[in-house]
């Protein structure tokens, strides 16, 4: 678990910025049509970026992980399953906003329709909200038990 926490300690300085351009951009990449889904993310990407950064900062006051040069579990836990249901939304974002709907990549791909798609981007979308509270709550968990652990400066002979 240590080199998960290493790579998680880089890594979630990446994924505010590369995951959102992913989910924006990345369904064009892999094959999916572009319409008024790409605006509505590119509006709302800067927001998401500045909220993914939250955490990072705050287990920059975590000393104790800080001193491992890596991150505790339940944070990277919970790191992975933001990122990962976020790679789930890049592929089961449905563009609804044209008509007919275009569809996602697993569905311009033949793998799944439409509506299935956008059954599992609603259960991805609520795994990213999870996992990111879940980032906030263990980075918060991470720095208090790193400053209440702390020995005494000074004690008495």
């Amino acid at each position: 678990m240590r080199l998960s926490g290493r790579f998680v300690r880089v890594f979630q300085w990446i994924a505010p910025v590369l995951l959102p351009a992913l989910v924006v951009f990345g369904r064009g990449l892999l094959g999916a049509p572009m319409g008024w889904m790409m605006l509505v993310a590119m509006i709302i990407g800067p927001l998401v970026v500045i909220a993914m950064y939250i955490a990072p900062i705050i287990v920059l006051f975590d000393r104790d992980a800080k001193a491992a040069r890596s991150t505790r579990v339940l944070y990277n836990v919970a790191s992975w399953v933001t990122w990962g249901a976020l790679l789930v939304m890049m592929f089961t974002l449905v563009d609804g906003g044209d008509s007919p709907p275009f569809g996602s990549v697993l569905s311009t791909w033949g793998w799944m329709s439409s509506d299935a798609s956008s059954i599992f981007f609603a259960a991805a979308m609520a795994a990213v909200v999870i996992g990111w509270l879940g980032t906030i709550t263990t980075a918060i968990f991470g720095v208090v038990q790193s400053r209440s652990a702390k020995p005494p400066l000074l004690s008495a002979p």
